[in-house]
């Protein structure tokens, strides 16, 4: 009788460990799957569009699946970026006509509300095309006012008043901002001087701008991003469709490579990423022939080889390669809707999964 009890005592603690293995696992997986949802944002134009304004997504970065949680409506929110702080995001009004404006925006797991708008004005501020959020400051780069303006950021995370706005000495086209790996600099791409600018990245006020770089006149440097392992940066220059290569270090830019991206004499070069893992890197095109070029980058050097072309909708204005390098997003302006495309991991190819987001007008995607 004590055996048999014993081997009844036995079977459920058996039991009770299948089904704690079996709940721990599940917990494992439930967490692993909740990782691969990102938010994801959507900027859009949505003058002579059906868009509304910024639309929040949920995205699985493994099976490319997505649905629409929410919208802000706000006008012309070209360019949107996430806030360091978890709950927050923020974007352009891109206006050149006294509506130009900064927006910040409450997010939650499935909202997103317009917490407050921060009109720029002035001549100078006028046509902001992209958002930057450092040191506790949103900087807009305003392509038609040629200038960098900068906000504090307010205790409650909406834009407070204007801190002041750099202009450069000569008519200029600030196309975007950047923070440099290590901290040390703000780097802000002018395409119609064919500079760079370099600010500290810890300022007060409005800090005093110097040349980094001064490229071959009429490239028309457009985006600037650093490598993920921090000691290259990736310049694509819109109007000569050229892509330049730099080792950074200390604040310094030194230029070590420089080739055609884009063949198509479209002139018109617009958004750049890399993969992750560092191994890949994309530059999109537009206007003639447009599409996505692929590059193979060398893991010592930075350099890269140009390794195939991938062509895409209408005007793919800006892409966003997800965190586990698996998908790159690409919105298509004028096709009105955002192309997914799979990544192959060893050669770094890209192939049309045929999954499509229809949104009127999409400009820029963020995913986080």
């Amino acid at each position: 009788m004590l055996a048999s009890l014993g081997r009844g005592i036995f079977s459920i603690f058996t039991a009770m460990k299948r089904i704690f293995i079996f709940l721990f696992a599940g917990m494992l997986c439930l967490g692993a799957n909740a990782g691969d949802r990102l938010q994801m944002l959507v900027g859009t134009y949505t003058e002579g569009s059906t868009s509304e304004g910024v639309y929040l997504f949920s995205f699985d970065q493994q099976t490319a699946d997505f649905q629409l949680l929410d919208t802000a409506a706000v006008g012309n929110p070209s360019f949107v970026v996430f806030s360091s702080e978890e709950g927050y995001a923020y974007s352009v009004s891109e206006y050149d006509d006294g509506r130009q404006a900064a927006v910040a925006y409450r997010l939650g797991e499935r909202t997103i509300d317009v917490l407050g708008i921060r009109n720029l004005g002035g001549g100078q501020d006028a046509g902001p095309c992209n958002i930057l959020y450092a040191n506790n400051h949103i900087l807009t780069s305003n392509y038609s006012g040629g200038s960098v303006t900068f906000l504090p950021v307010s205790d409650d995370k909406s834009v407070g008043p204007k801190a002041g706005t750099f202009y450069p000495s000569r008519p200029a086209r600030m196309h975007c901002a950047v923070v440099s790996p290590d901290g040390l600099s703000i780097f802000a791409v002018d395409l119609g001087g064919d500079r760079i600018f370099r600010f500290p990245s810890a300022f007060r006020g409005v800090p005093e701008g110097e040349v980094a770089y001064s490229g071959k006149k009429g490239l028309g440097p457009r985006h600037f991003i650093f490598g993920n392992r921090g000691r290259n940066a990736y310049l694509l220059n819109e109007l000569g469709d050229v892509l330049t290569v730099f080792r950074y270090r200390d604040g310094v830019l030194k230029k070590i490579q420089q080739l055609k991206a884009y063949s198509g004499k479209g002139h018109g070069s617009a958004d750049i990423h890399q993969t992750p893992d560092g191994r890949f890197l994309y530059t999109s095109h537009r206007l003639k022939g447009d599409g996505i070029a692929i590059f193979r980058v060398n893991p010592t050097t930075g350099k890269v080889k140009k390794t195939g072309f991938q062509p895409t909708g209408k005007h793919p204005r800006n892409f966003a390669v997800t965190p586990n390098g698996k998908y790159l997003l690409c919105a298509c302006r004028d096709s009105d809707r955002i192309e997914i495309y799979a990544i192959h991991p060893d050669s770094g190819q890209l192939t049309d999964t045929g999954k499509r987001i229809e949104i009127g007008k999409p400009v820029c995607i963020a995913l986080r």
